[in-house]
């Protein structure tokens, strides 16, 4: 190339490249002061889209973890609830056992607990087992406070909402129930097929699936785990103790008659026409032969209060699985993740000192290449 002066090809070389190199050195520059290999779309467009399904992946497994940890203190929650249950069940098997032993003092046995004519007042059980009677009648009540008032974070454990079917079947009288213990009857009919139902709703019966738990990233059957709680009142655990066993061990066609072991609590009330309407039950143990029907009938309300706790502890160990897998997965995930979207320090720290040296050096041969037209003035001179 000819010796020229208006068009300094060696200093528009040398500010390209310096340009190229300073550019270079601010690209580094970014990447090391935000840690992030991906800045934008422009760094890497495809790694950039899959970095950001990683992250959406990322969150949706550590959030899941959380929501298992959740479940869990739940579970331990109610648990606790029932081991207070399970205390109190023991305590009434005692108070039964005490009762059924011919040394206490008895009055008459022409009535009981749960007879209409005494509304709900122990009639001949002498002041031993009054004594006796009274304490049942307390635990019983507790047990009820605890169904309705017993909650996680405003969420109900024992009212039934969480039961995958509803136990609260008893209530009026039917000729005869359905063999399936799980059925929920509604209404105040007698009984027939077209009142029974394992889904059915009304006023004794409400339908509900359990408490899901979000413990995994989609929103598929497979992640989702659903915690069980039976209604823990006593109109719900004494289903098991049937609403007409006699005194002999025969069946009545009501709650109220005579001798029967399963009595109102002291939550009944009576409305207009003398009408009896249960919130809840005790048993009764006025009568030697009563209290005895009631200590063998207590065991399995505990085995369903240990069948339920079984239950509840299962579930808790499942899901230590459960969060262990997800933070494993979420632990991985990153890792994959931080390869793509994270900055090597050491090769970007190479990198971004080459790019200075570089930078200086285009200086140096710019500041030279503006002397190059000097040399055609002295020519010239």
């Amino acid at each position: 190339m000819g010796m020229v002066v208006r068009t300094n090809m060696g200093a528009i070389n040398a500010t390209r490249n310096l340009n190229k190199n300073q550019k270079g050195q601010m690209g580094s520059l970014e990447k090391l002061a935000s840690g992030f290999k991906i800045n934008r779309a422009a760094d890497d467009a495809s790694g950039l889209s899959i970095s950001e399904k990683m992250k959406a992946q990322i969150k949706a497994l550590n959030t899941a973890s959380e929501n298992a940890a959740n479940g869990q203190d739940m579970i331990s929650t109610a648990e606790g609830y029932l081991n207070e249950v399970h205390d109190m069940l023991n305590r009434m098997v005692e108070l039964a056992m005490k009762s059924a032993n011919g040394t206490f003092e008895t009055a008459n046995l022409t009535g009981g607990v749960n007879t209409t004519a005494n509304s709900g007042a122990v009639y001949g059980a002498g002041t031993d087992r009054n004594a006796l009677q009274s304490e049942m009648n307390q635990l019983c009540a507790e047990i009820d406070r605890i169904a309705d008032t017993a909650n996680f974070n405003n969420v109900k454990l024992f009212d039934g909402s969480m039961a995958t079917k509803d136990y609260k079947v008893l209530g009026d009288a039917q000729s005869s129930a359905p063999t399936d213990a799980l059925y929920a009857k509604y209404g105040a009919q007698s009984y027939s097929n077209a009142y029974w139902t394992t889904v059915g709703a009304g006023t004794d019966a409400t339908v509900t699936s359990g408490l899901v738990l979000q413990v995994g990233e989609t929103s598929s059957s497979s992640d989702r785990m659903t915690v069980s709680i039976k209604n823990m009142s006593t109109k719900a655990l004494f289903y098991s103790i049937s609403t007409y066993k006699n005194m002999d061990g025969s069946m009545s066609a009501s709650a109220t008659s005579a001798f029967n072991i399963l009595a109102w609590n002291d939550k009944n009330t009576v409305v207009s026409g003398g009408t009896q309407v249960a919130n809840g039950y005790t048993l009764d143990i006025s009568g030697q032969d009563r209290a005895a029907l009631v200590a063998e009938a207590l065991r399995g309300v505990i085995n369903s209060v240990s069948e339920q706790r079984s239950e509840l502890g299962a579930m808790s160990n499942r899901l230590d699985y459960t969060i262990n897998n997800l933070d494993t997965a979420s632990e991985n995930i990153s890792s994959a993740n931080s390869r793509i979207r994270d900055t090597d320090v050491a090769k970007e720290m190479t990198k971004y000192t080459q790019f200075n040296i570089l930078s200086q050096a285009a200086q140096s041969m710019l500041a030279q290449a503006n002397q190059q037209p000097q040399s055609a003035l002295q020519l010239m001179g």
